[in-house]
C-alpha cells in the first residue's frame, strides 16, 4: 500500500526529525519517500549534523588505484558523506571515495627528542561515516632503534581499550636514527610520510581507519587464514585480520599499491621493521616480541591421532599395527574417550584402566604420548553420583566465565553435556587449573598436552 502524503509535509517532517528519530527516518527514506521521485535526494542529506549540510568535497584528478573507499558496506550513492563519486565499468574499485578534505588537520606539533615527533590533531568540518567520531587525536611516533618505527594514534581525553601487554617484556628503545630520516607530517589534512599514509585518517568510537601506500606489491602475511599464493593480491582484495574477523574489521590491499586497515575500537598502534631481505624483517621482529620456544625435537615427528578408539586396548592394537610395519611414528594421542564421561581430569577406569602407565610403554620404544584435555568443564557429577571434584575445586576459587553480573557462571553445552568455562584473565582460575593440571600429570604420565579452545 502506498501512503498518500503531500511532498512538502515530508520535506518538513524530515527536517524536524534530521538525526535524532533515526529509525522513523529511516522508514521514509526507505518505504515512503521512493514513490515522490526527486524527494529522496533531498532528504538524503538530513542525516548529517547543520555543519556539514554545507560540505563540498574537494575531489582532484585521483587515480583509480589511489582511491580510497569512503563506502565500504553496501548501498553506496552519490549524495551521501559528501565523499567524490564517480561511476567505473569495474565492480572491485571504489565509485565512492574520500574527498581531500575528509580527515584531520594538526593544531600543534613537537619534538620532545631527536628521535620522537608528537602532534595534536583537530578533526575537520565533514560528513561522518557511522556517527561518534572523536575530535582531538594525539599522534606519538618514536624512531626506537635503525630498524623499527613506533607510532601511535589516541584519543588523548578518554581512555579506550588497549589489548593488555602484561605477558610482553617492556620494549626497549636504542635510539640511533633520528626521526626525521624516516617520517615526517604533513598538516592540512594531517597525513605522515614515510611510505606515504593517503585517504583521510578516521577515527570514531566504533571504526577506525587508516590507508598507506606501499613501496611495491611483495605484500606477504596479514592474518590467519588460508590464501591461494604467498604474495598477496592488490586488486581490491580485503583480508581479515584473523579468521573469525567480519567486516569492517580487516585489511584491504589495492593497485597502488596500498593498503588500509579498518578496525572497530581502541586505538591504531603500530611498529614498523625495516629490513634489506625477509631474514633481516624476521630477526628485527623477534628483536621486537622475543623469541619463540623452540620445540622439543621429538614434537616435529610423525604423530597419530583420532576419536573413538574406544579402549586402550585398541590403541595399543594400533601401535603395535604400526610397530609391526616399521611405519615412522613418533607419538601417539587419545581423545576424550579416554576420559570417564567426558569430563576433563579425569580417565575411564574400565575401558582405559592401564592409561597411567600407557606412557612408560610407549617410551620403551622411543616414542611419546600426548593427551587431550578440553577446558570446558562439566556441571554434572562422575559416575554413580560421586563429587567432580575439580568443578567442585573451580567453583569454590570463581574460576569460571560469569554473566554481566559477575557471579553467574556463564553456562553452556559442549561434549560432556552442561558445562562452565575457566576464565583464564582471572589469577585465581589460572591457580586452579596449575593445581588440577599438575594432579593430572601425576596420576596419569604424559609427555604433552593436547589443548581444545571452546571460547
Amino acid at each position: 500500500m502506498i501512503v498518500r502524503v503531500p511532498t512538502v509535509t515530508l520535506v518538513t517532517l524530515a527536517l524536524q526529525l534530521q538525526a535524532e528519530h533515526s529509525a522513523v527516518q529511516s522508514y521514509l527514506l526507505k518505504k515512503i519517500i521512493p514513490h515522490f521521485g526527486k524527494c529522496m535526494y533531498l532528504l538524503s542529506s538530513y542525516d548529517l549534523k547543520n555543519s556539514e549540510l554545507n560540505f563540498v568535497p574537494q575531489c582532484p584528478n585521483i587515480p583509480v588505484a589511489e582511491r580510497v573507499d569512503c563506502y565500504p558496506d553496501a548501498g553506496a550513492s552519490k549524495v551521501r558523506r559528501g565523499c567524490c563519486w564517480s561511476p567505473l565499468n569495474e565492480r572491485n574499485a571504489p565509485w565512492c571515495f574520500f574527498s581531500t578534505n575528509h580527515g584531520y588537520t594538526v593544531v600543534s606539533d613537537d619534538a620532545p627528542t631527536a628521535y620522537e615527533l608528537n602532534a595534536r590533531l583537530k578533526r575537520l568540518d565533514s560528513p561522518s561515516l557511522f556517527g561518534g567520531d572523536i575530535q582531538e587525536l594525539q599522534f606519538h611516533a618514536e624512531m626506537q632503534t635503525s630498524n623499527r618505527l613506533h607510532f601511535k594514534i589516541y584519543d588523548p581525553n578518554n581512555k579506550r581499550f588497549e589489548v593488555p601487554h602484561e605477558h610482553v617484556r617492556t620494549v626497549n628503545s636504542d635510539h640511533s636514527s633520528p626521526i626525521d630520516n624516516t617520517l615526517s607530517i604533513r598538516y592540512n589534512p594531517f597525513v605522515f610520510t614515510m611510505f606515504d599514509t593517503m585517504g583521510p585518517l578516521v577515527f570514531a568510537d566504533q571504526y577506525l581507519q587508516l590507508s598507506a601506500k606501499l613501496p611495491s606489491h611483495n605484500i606477504y602475511g596479514l592474518g590467519e587464514h588460508v590464501h591461494q599464493q604467498y604474495r598477496h593480491d592488490t586488486n581490491w582484495r580485503t583480508w581479515p585480520i584473523f579468521t573469525r574477523d567480519a567486516f569492517p574489521n580487516g585489511v584491504t590491499l589495492q593497485p597502488a599499491p596500498a593498503v588500509t586497515f579498518r578496525t572497530i575500537g581502541g586505538v591504531l598502534d603500530f611498529y614498523i621493521v625495516f629490513g634489506y631481505t625477509p631474514e633481516q624483517v624476521v630477526q628485527e621482529f623477534l628483536e621486537l616480541i622475543g623469541r619463540p620456544v623452540i620445540p622439543p625435537y621429538w614434537s616435529l615427528g610423525f604423530q597419530l591421532s583420532r576419536w573413538n578408539y574406544g579402549s586402550l586396548a585398541e590403541v595399543k592394537a594400533t601401535v603395535e599395527r604400526n610397530r609391526a610395519v616399521s611405519l615412522p611414528y613418533d607419538i601417539q594421542y587419545t581423545d576424550i574417550d579416554y576420559m570417564e564421561d567426558k569430563k576433563i581430569f579425569t580417565y575411564d577406569k574400565e575401558k582405559f584402566s592401564e592409561l597411567p602407565q600407557f606412557a612408560e610403554y610407549l617410551h620403551e620404544k622411543g616414542q611419546k604420548y600426548i593427551l587431550i584435555l578440553d577446558p570446558a568443564v562439566a556441571t554434572s557429577k562422575r559416575l554413580g553420583g560421586a563429587p567432580y571434584e575439580a568443578y567442585d575445586r573451580g567453583t569454590s576459587k570463581n574460576a569460571w566465565v560469569t554473566l554481566s553480573d559477575g557471579k553467574t557462571p556463564l553456562r553452556g553445552e559442549v561434549w560432556p553435556g552442561e558445562t562452565v568455562f575457566p576464565d583464564y584473565t582471572n589469577q585465581d582460575c589460572i591457580n586452579w587449573w596449575v593445581d588440577e593440571y599438575a594432579r593430572l600429570h601425576r596420576e596419569i604420565n604424559h609427555d604433552a598436552l593436547w589443548i581444545v579452545s571452546w571460547l
